[in-house]
């Protein structure tokens, strides 16, 4: 994997990726199974503000154990009163749709000049060998999408088959560009901001 393919994968940045790496003064094995500890290493010190040394430990714990509940719960204090659980189950349907989006958005450009698209003939590739679907992130419109998503048995496009994987509008917020395989066929989706949001945050 390209160093652009593991910031898609971990939902992170090349300069998070960098810093992360030389705090932590660890190799990086850009691999699918790399992806996923640093993205959660990401989530626990990004998103919920875990110094990043911690949130190493806490990935550690929770990611090398190959026979590990679904949900696990970790005492933040010393007696227990206040822990983090960790749904392991959500958290690897998220790391394998942001994989998926890393392998069909992170290639590398070429250099020079962009190739001129072949011309097409007639009655030949009328129709894109991928659908695109923008939605707006409202709630509603999520919901129904994932659902729609689901009931054509949607999976990430480009990871081995049988790996977990939830389709439903948590998944759709958490990984903005989706790379699916269908039953219609291949479809990217991406999400978009509603133009109207600002306008009645400002009022």
């Amino acid at each position: 994997m390209t160093y652009s393919q593991m910031a898609i994968a971990t939902r992170s940045d090349r300069t998070w990726l960098n810093n992360a790496r030389r705090i932590l003064g660890k190799r990086m094995h850009r691999t699918p199974s790399g992806a996923r500890w640093w993205g959660m290493v990401r989530m626990l010190n990004y998103e919920l503000g875990l110094p990043l040394k911690s949130a190493a430990r806490v990935a550690d714990l929770v990611l090398h154990s190959t026979t590990g509940p679904h949900r696990v719960r970790l005492a933040a204090t010393s007696d227990g009163a206040i822990a983090l659980r960790i749904d392991l189950e959500r958290f690897h349907s998220t790391a394998n749709a942001s994989l998926s989006a890393a392998f069909a958005f992170g290639q590398p450009r070429t250099r020079g000049r962009p190739r001129k698209p072949p011309r097409r003939r007639p009655l030949v590739d009328v129709f894109p060998s991928v659908w695109e679907m923008r939605v707006e992130r409202e709630p509603a419109k999520l919901d129904r999408l994932g659902q729609q998503l689901r009931e054509w048995n949607a999976y990430p496009r480009g990871i081995e088959s049988g790996l977990t994987f939830i389709m439903d509008a948590a998944t759709l917020r958490a990984v903005p560009r989706l790379a699916l395989t269908t039953a219609k066929g291949d479809i990217d989706v991406f999400l978009v901001e509603n133009p109207d949001a600002n306008d009645r945050h400002g009022a």
